[in-house]
């Protein structure tokens, strides 16, 4: 045997558990031959007692692997049409605020006290029941007023009439601003919990040519902790000097990239999960969102010591789920910036879009 023709073990790794079956049916003389034609096949009988072959196969290029990704993102758009339209999505349904079950459980969980939530359950019951005992008594139209409220039109027309808009074509402006001020002071208090270390960060909002974004630093590599990474300006509460969270957060904004106080209109706290940020960075870290207003490319002053450059991204690239990954037991990554925001920093702000952005109707240029 020539060992020039079988294949390397490269293509076999390759090719390791790649198989494709593929049905052949038709006539006996065809098939006879088919089964002498190709090695790979193999022959058998269906249950109905026809001829039938397969042709045993390994596949060699994935969906994502081909060169043309319009022609992927058109076959998506064709499925997600066709589950709309008859398959599962079809099936589901709108839940009591959010489409999404675990974000409608989440926010359920966290707005409302577990006596208001069991006394939804039992008024919820005690209509089930009512409207069981008219179906049995064949009471059509008295059913029919009282499910009508629960048809997909009503709770849809009902959610659009309460809808909230952020407007932000055009950049940050008084009235956005103050919106989101409201919506983080509305956002859920959690129990507050004593740690040996405190730190706070900003989340620094800001218009650069006329576009909503968000600012960032990028670590110095001379740094011994977290040489070049992507962060947001912040640091460890001084006991001495500083008497709130806010002091601490300002402070090292300004010996960071030379922004000062005077600059910032603070908004509010981002509330999030201290156990998960503490986890994250064994340090009880509390964000606080401040608007910087229109940055001006000569406002920044990075200290080289401890800030190699800061960079902007636009606010509506973070709404795009499509630059957001998510991986099990690790922060999410973003990766629609010049650097991938990752860690304590992607959890802050993907935080930020979830509690926050996405409980309104958001509109860009």
């Amino acid at each position: 045997n020539d060992s020039s023709d079988a294949p390397s073990s490269s293509t076999v790794d390759r090719k390791r558990g790649r198989r494709v079956w593929s049905a052949i049916q038709d006539t006996d003389d065809e098939w006879t031959n088919i089964l002498n034609s190709k090695n790979d096949s193999i022959a058998y009988l269906t249950a109905d007692g026809t001829s039938s072959a397969v042709e045993i196969k390994h596949w060699e290029i994935a969906v994502d692997d081909g060169d043309d990704r319009r022609l992927v993102n058109e076959s998506l758009s064709r499925i997600c049409e066709q589950e709309r339209e008859g398959g599962r999505m079809k099936q589901s349904q709108l839940g009591v605020l959010r489409e999404d079950p675990h974000e409608d459980m989440r926010l359920l969980m966290e707005n409302f006290t577990v006596s208001s939530l069991a006394s939804a359950v039992r008024d919820r019951e005690d209509t089930l029941q009512h409207c069981a005992t008219l179906l049995s008594q064949n009471r059509i139209e008295e059913l029919t007023k009282i499910l009508n409220p629960y048809e997909r039109q009503f709770i849809l027309s009902r959610r659009r009439s309460k809808e909230k808009v952020l407007d932000f074509r055009g950049g940050f402006n008084n009235q956005n601003v103050e919106l989101l001020r409201k919506g983080l002071n509305r956002m859920p208090r959690t129990v507050s919990t004593a740690y040996s270390k405190r730190a706070g960060v900003v989340l620094p909002l800001c218009n650069v040519d006329g576009t909503p974004c968000i600012l960032f630093e990028k670590r110095s590599r001379r740094l011994r902790a977290h040489p070049d990474e992507v962060c947001l300006p912040g640091g460890m509460v001084s006991e001495g000097d500083d008497k709130t969270i806010i002091q601490t957060c300002l402070r090292e904004m300004e010996e960071e990239i030379g922004v000062g106080s005077e600059s910032a209109t603070v908004l509010g706290v981002l509330r999030c999960n201290w156990g998960e940020v503490h986890h994250l960075v064994g340090v009880a870290v509390t964000p606080v969102v401040c608007y910087l207003g229109n940055l001006d490319k000569f406002q920044l002053h990075p200290n080289p010591d401890e800030c190699a450059e800061c960079f902007t991204v636009p606010l509506e690239l973070f709404l795009d789920r499509e630059h957001w990954v998510h991986k099990q037991h690790y922060a999410p990554f973003f990766t629609g910036g010049p650097h991938i925001i990752w860690g304590l920093t992607g959890y802050i702000i993907h935080r930020l879009v979830i509690d926050l952005m996405e409980q309104y109707k958001v509109l860009f240029d």
